[in-house]
């Protein structure tokens, strides 16, 4: 079920790359169908490569947002690190399955490890036996390919470099579909929506204020090896040394201690409670507030900061690169969008992407450096 959930998303981010970068494509087949075949095949089918692309998001021309990723399948060995940094804060995360072994671990000085035999098959876990997942592929083509259908024909052939053919396509607003738009407002109103009536409490570290709760109430002080243990998942061996704290610690947290923070919203009507782990917490009457103070470092989680009640496409720029056996090498792309805020202002959100894909059939996925690290599980 996880796996469907993951490539229903990407596949529906897919379809929108496929709707706003590819879709000028239509008129000419063999370009159109190039950029398409190659990146299902990426996503889907490839089992061996590497990659390594970059996400950018600036706002009235001042970056906002910026994630780096790394990517290396040997199936079924793989492995993925990333980085973000979003208005002066840096996030970094590594997880991967190397001999059978997972790893996963947040740039800190700790890591998860355990036995792992599965793996990945391809990027997006797709498995071509499961019927399910194959109708899916199919109604996303469909639906690709009805938009694209709609389009004037502007995709050219630009030139080679290091053994791959490239092609460039620019959609400028007055070819952009109107149902591109029309789902781009859709969604902006869905936001603002959410923005005027959401009401939740989020925490800076939700398993360290159960901590401290538990703490503070009973006096006691939990050993590192006890909240290890809870966090990362005891062996028998832990959980029959632990069996009475840990009763007694879920007895504790049980008794509704979150109330006095649902009770701030009740009182507010409305809004984002932050919870800090001493306890302490700050109040935001809204979620682009509450956003524009805890950026995530995900785009997506943010984009109520971004995006305020309306939001068109204006621009689409892009480059790939395909070589001699269709596989996809290099991908740049370019989206402008204008949004419209809150109290009425526009402002231009440009999201740049560089992705470059090497190695084919010839990568080999290195054990993660975990020098420095202890292992918490």
């Amino acid at each position: 079920m996880k796996k469907q959930r993951r490539l229903m998303v990407c596949l529906v981010a897919g379809v929108l790359i496929l709707a706003v970068s590819a879709t000028a494509a239509f008129g000419s087949v063999n370009g159109y169908t190039k950029y398409k075949t190659a990146l299902k095949a990426l996503a889907m089918e490839e089992d061996n490569f590497t990659a390594a692309g970059t996400l950018t998001a600036s706002l009235d021309g001042k970056e906002v947002m910026k994630v780096q990723a790394d990517y290396t399948i040997a199936a079924p060995d793989y492995a993925l690190s990333t980085t973000a940094t979003q208005n002066g804060h840096t996030y970094a995360e590594y997880n991967g399955t190397v001999d059978g072994v997972y790893t996963w671990h947040h740039g800190g000085d700790t890591y998860c490890q355990y036995d792992q035999d599965e793996g990945q098959k391809n990027f997006l876990g797709f498995d071509a036996s499961d019927e399910m997942q194959r109708r899916l592929v199919t109604f996303m083509e469909l639906a690709a390919d009805t938009v694209v259908g709609d389009l004037k024909n502007n995709f050219v052939e630009v030139g080679s470099e290091n053994g791959s053919t490239l092609y460039q396509v620019n959609i400028a607003n007055s070819q952009v579909p109107s149902l591109v738009n029309a789902g781009l407002s859709l969604f902006a109103c869905a936001l603002a929506e959410d923005q005027s009536t959401v009401s939740t409490v989020r925490y800076e570290d939700y398993d360290a204020n159960t901590f401290a709760y538990y703490e503070k109430t009973t006096g006691e002080t939990l050993s590192e090896d006890f909240k290890n243990g809870y966090l990362y998942g005891g062996d028998d061996a832990w959980h029959e040394a632990n069996e009475a704290q840990l009763d007694k610690f879920y007895d504790v947290i049980s008794k509704d201690w979150e109330n006095e923070y649902y009770q701030i919203l009740e009182q507010k009507g409305s809004g984002v409670v932050y919870v800090y782990t001493d306890g302490t917490y700050d109040y935001y009457p809204t979620m682009r507030d509450f956003a524009s103070a805890h950026p995530s470092g995900n785009l997506s989680d943010d984009l109520y900061y971004y995006v305020g009640k309306d939001m068109v496409l204006d621009n689409v720029d892009c480059t790939f690169g395909v070589d001699q056996n269709g596989r996809l090498t290099s991908n740049q792309i370019t989206v402008t969008f204008t949004a419209t805020d809150l109290d009425g202002g526009r402002h231009a959100l440009v999201l740049t992407g560089d992705l470059q894909v090497s190695d084919y059939g010839s990568t080999v996925v290195e054990q993660p450096d975990l020098t420095g690290k202890t292992k918490v599980n």
